[in-house]
């Protein structure tokens, strides 16, 4: 093969090359792609000294939950919060308030996790009696009217304290379900 021939052949491999090379690497594209692998993680929003309230289509009011700060991360749609309290009014005439130092709204905005110092109350308006429940972490479940925990959990009432791992809350019943290792103390009234 005469020189001519390697020389026409090693043109066209390096023109080859050179559009490949700029078809891949076109600074327009690599911006581009660099945006999109951009994800934004810092907060679109905050709230201080919140309230919301949450009505059914009847326009009872169903909970309310208050917090000294709300904080929405747009990249995992989870909602940080402060100092949260939330007040269940599924159940006429009982009221389920829990507290945390810390809570986070799940994606989607309907169930609440709650840790550090969860303190939750069942109290019946009528008698006023309540019940106590403190546990380190549970997560609330608003659409199923429900709280639960697979931690240690302390009752206590009145008359009562029962100690257990794991819980259930069923705020439309009004009961609490304990999961294992209860042991309890009860005085009659």
């Amino acid at each position: 093969m005469p020189y001519r021939n390697y020389l026409v052949i090693f043109t066209i491999l390096l023109i080859m090359l050179g559009v490949g090379y700029w078809g891949y690497h076109d600074p327009h594209t690599a911006a581009v792609q660099k945006e999109a692998s951009v994800i934004r993680q810092d907060a679109d929003y905050f709230l201080v000294n919140a309230d919301i309230k949450q009505y059914s289509e009847s326009g009872e009011l169903e909970y309310t939950l208050v917090s000294s700060s709300i904080t929405h991360y747009p990249h995992n749609d989870n909602t940080l919060l402060q100092q949260p309290v939330m007040t269940n009014y599924t159940k006429p005439g009982e009221v389920f308030t829990s507290v945390s130092q810390s809570g986070k709204l799940l994606p989607g905005g309907n169930d609440l996790e709650l840790w550090d110092d969860v303190v939750m109350t069942q109290t019946q308006l009528g008698s006023g009696k309540t019940v106590r429940m403190n546990t380190d972490f549970i997560t609330i479940y608003s659409e199923q009217e429900m709280a639960d925990t697979d931690r240690p959990v302390l009752i206590t009432s009145s008359t009562s304290t029962t100690r257990a791992i794991g819980m259930t809350a069923l705020y439309q019943q009004g009961l609490i379900k304990l999961k294992s290792r209860v042991r309890g103390v009860h005085e009659p009234e």
